[in-house]
């Protein structure tokens, strides 16, 4: 018996183990944030906080698995074959980005603008559907392409609107993570929230993207309901307050009443 008991046991921590490695190869893959754009071990070193010596077994590893790829330079990595076809793969399962494509397009084609629908992961909001207008310079986003909840409008709109305990639960991960800017960081939130109270919309402009603008609605899709945001952005300086408030949010808001109703009956499961 005590061999069966240290058996079961070593199997134990070895599991545990492997399972800590795969969340660590998985952050690492996270900090691409949906973008092919190549980085160097050293950033990748910056943006998880892990070794030197990590990164070097987490990328190599990773490069032979296929998820990543070695850059042109043979220096930097990028993200590789397998890691673009399990975002494919997630896409061509989920209804809502056929159901919300025409929605969005309308507005943005309308107010030669980019729309974004995205959904929380973590501390970021990742694009579910995104459309551009013809007519003017686009944004560096796209599907699947990540930003952070504290520097975005969009992400902004998906705190407030959660119920309050877990609201403050993302404030403080927030602050946490922000280190010594966390008070300001979370300042600029609660700001955000004080719009999103009185107007129901919120802004941003410049903040994670110079020369840029945002303006943000949360909103809840499918049975049961599941909370995304919405927004509309160009690049550019912010309209005038006027034209936003009289007619670019209400615009927003439409559209999000309208994409709510289309995706009511949908198992939100399968977003």
């Amino acid at each position: 018996m005590p061999d069966v008991v240290h058996d079961d046991a070593a199997a134990g921590a070895q599991a545990s183990a492997g399972t800590h490695t795969l969340e660590r190869a998985l952050q690492l893959l996270k900090v691409f944030h949906g973008s092919a754009k190549p980085l160097a071990h050293a950033e990748l070193v910056r943006r998880t906080g892990y070794s030197k010596a990590s990164v070097s077994r987490l990328t190599a590893t990773l490069v032979a698995l296929g998820y990543l790829d070695r850059a042109p330079d043979g220096v930097r990595v990028q993200i590789g074959v397998r890691g673009l076809r399990l975002g494919h793969k997630y896409l061509a399962n989920s209804p809502v980005p056929d159901i919300a494509r025409p929605i969005m397009q309308d507005f943005a084609d309308r107010y030669d603008m980019s729309v974004g629908l995205a959904v929380a992961d973590q501390l970021d909001m990742v694009y579910l559907q995104y459309c551009n207008s013809s007519k003017i310079a686009t944004l560096r986003l796209g599907v699947g392409r990540t930003v952070p909840m504290a520097l975005s409008s969009i992400g902004r709109a998906y705190v407030w609107a959660q119920p309050p305990q877990q609201r403050q639960r993302l404030l403080f991960s927030i602050w946490k993570k922000s280190g010594e800017h966390g008070p300001q960081v979370v300042a600029k939130m609660e700001r955000a929230f004080g719009d999103l109270d009185t107007h129901g919309y919120c802004l941003a402009a410049g903040e994670y993207q110079r020369d840029t603008f945002a303006i943000s609605v949360p909103l809840a899709l499918g049975a049961p309901p599941l909370m995304m945001g919405l927004n509309c952005s160009a690049v550019g300086p912010l309209p005038d307050r006027l034209m936003i408030r009289d007619e670019l949010a209400p615009a927003l808001m439409k559209t999000a009443r309208l994409l709510q109703l289309e995706l009511d009956a949908i198992d939100s499961s399968l977003f």
